[in-house]
């Protein structure tokens, strides 16, 4: 028998719902333990367009959804605040959308108290110059842009602020049930194999599209459409506001800027495995060809990678939908007690990024109800501690695009990079594109010796830019070893990891510079360094 760990409530998943789960409940005062299989943000939370909804995308189609979003959409714009730019939005009609669509989605819109101003064309064509020059109508509504990545992490970061424990690399292996009640989860440890059991009065599933799977160790039924979709990134900011198509909502029609580029998607294709984060050339041409419509010169811009993650939309009749389009994106909150008679469970999914923190607050309504304990929820209220940290950084030497990456990213480490800025051996860039310091990669490596490039991709930017770590991992895994936060092992098998994961997103965009970009990093590293095709595939 492992360790035992004994807590008031687990929480299953570390996305921006588990997040949001955790926090809320440490700042209710309930013991809880947060379990990832991975790195925090690993799954659909950071697999997205980072599109802060306002509710008008699905005003005509699913009004619960489009009043959760908007009402969500203020609410973050006030609480954390360093992990979202207000960039607004626009709807666009251009002559192939339908013509009665614009009054039936200007009534939904008014309906559920969506602000809506029309502009002219003339006028959004000269702040949106890559805009179809023959758009019709063009609508403002208050969309915005969210850092998924720096989200997640700053919202777990308070909960453990608060008491609460988050450990991530652990997946869990069952879930303990005795007499018709779950009394805890066993997990296994990614990185030593180890096991241990966490007993706690309730189990929180919050594990997205990998719901069904935590349901189907308890036993019960849980039916999940994992709908998977792709997106794609230029290599720089084509708008300054989010684009949309102003049509019923379907493929390839947002275009939501992100710090230094554009994020474009998305698709929807049903998968069976939440794992499945495959990647189709034909379904990029396919999105172009769409993307076109809204900004014709699209094929001209450089495209640096894409990627796919699945949505886990909640659906309990059998009806088919290949497209995942006609689910709703509402919140499904399952108490399993009242559902198949299995007490200690409750399952949160559905829902959007946008109304994480709604989806936390219910279920930890749902939470406090069960445990017998009166609580209310602050969320909507108390601020997750602002990223910028401008004060810090105004009196280092360095570079002002490095300075002004810094002060907006740095978060809750912003006082330790700072000290280490101001020794000159860390004051240096490891990456030119995203102006990534030694400093930062160095606080953002764990204590407990697990070096992993993609954690440090996450919490620093590192190999974001146009050259996707061609350069800047490899000098990161250099750095780490020669510093002694990583042992050589360790720091090559992060590489192979990372350049593997960077090609994977390269490959399906491999056109022009990009293609000449991926083959400067196939000869660098295989080449220069040694590595064989085989060892990208070595994770």
């Amino acid at each position: 028998m492992g360790q035992i760990i004994v807590t008031d409530v687990v929480v299953i998943g570390g996305g921006m719902t588990g997040a949001g789960v955790l926090r809320d409940l440490a700042l209710r005062g309930i013991k809880a333990i947060l379990v990832e299989q991975q790195d925090l943000g690993h799954g659909t939370s950071t697999r997205n367009h980072g599109l802060l909804h306002s509710g008008a995308r699905y005003a005509v189609r699913d009004e619960e959804a489009a009043i959760e979003s908007y009402r969500e959409n203020l609410i973050l714009k006030k609480t954390v605040p360093g992990s979202i730019e207000q960039t607004g939005g626009l709807f666009v009609k251009i002559p192939e959308d339908d013509d009665n669509y614009i009054q039936k989605w200007l009534t939904a819109c008014a309906k559920v108290g969506i602000p809506v101003d029309e502009i002219p064309v003339s006028q959004a064509l000269q702040q949106e110059p890559f805009l179809n020059k023959d758009a019709q109508v063009v609508y403002r509504v208050p969309d915005g842009a969210v850092d998924c990545f720096t989200m997640v992490v700053d919202v777990v970061a308070d909960a453990v602020k608060h008491g609460a424990h988050a450990l991530t690399y652990h997946e869990v292996v069952d879930v303990v049930t005795e007499q018709n009640r779950v009394t805890g989860v066993r997990v296994r440890d990614g990185f030593t194999g180890e096991e241990m059991d966490i007993r706690a009065e309730l189990v929180v599933n919050a594990s997205g599209p990998w719901g069904a799977k935590i349901a189907e160790m308890a036993g019960i039924p849980l039916r999940m459409i994992n709908n998977k979709g792709m997106l794609a990134i230029f290599n720089h900011r084509i708008n300054k506001q989010v684009i949309n198509r102003l049509r019923m909502p379907g493929d390839a029609d947002i275009f939501v800027p992100a710090h230094n580029v554009t994020i474009f998607g998305t698709t929807g294709i049903n998968v069976e495995d939440p794992n499945d984060f495959s990647l189709q050339r034909q379904e990029l041409e396919g999105m172009l060809a769409e993307g076109k419509k809204l900004i014709p010169s699209i094929n001209e811009l450089r495209l640096i990678r894409a990627f796919s993650g699945s949505r886990p939309l909640y659906q309990e009749s059998t009806v088919s939908d290949s497209s995942g389009r006609n689910v709703t994106r509402g919140i499904a909150l399952l108490d399993h007690l009242k559902r198949d008679g299995l007490d200690g469970l409750v399952t949160i999914t559905g829902g959007k990024l946008t109304t994480f923190r709604y989806m936390a607050e219910k279920t930890v309504d749902l939470v406090c109800e069960k445990l017998r304990i009166k609580a209310a929820c602050t969320t909507d209220q108390e601020m997750v501690p602002h990223r910028k940290a401008e004060e810090f950084f105004k009196d280092v030497d360095m570079a002002p695009a490095a300075r002004h990456k810094l002060s907006h990213w740095a978060g809750t480490k912003a006082a330790e990079i700072e000290s280490s800025l101001k020794n000159k051996a860390a004051n240096f860039v490891v990456c030119e594109c995203e102006q990534v310091t030694w400093a930062e990669i160095e606080s953002v490596i764990p204590e407990e010796s697990r070096f992993h490039l993609g954690d440090i991709r996450r919490r620093t930017r590192l190999g974001m830019g146009p050259c996707q770590g061609t350069f800047c991992n490899h000098r990161a895994a250099a750095l780490a070893v020669e510093k002694g936060k990583a042992t050589s092992d360790k720091a090559d098998l992060a590489l192979h990891h990372a350049v593997f994961e960077r090609k994977k997103g390269m490959d399906v965009v491999a056109t022009g510079e990009t293609a000449k970009q991926m083959q400067l990093m196939n000869t660098i590293y295989r080449v220069s360094l040694g590595f064989r095709e085989g060892d990208y595939q070595h994770v």
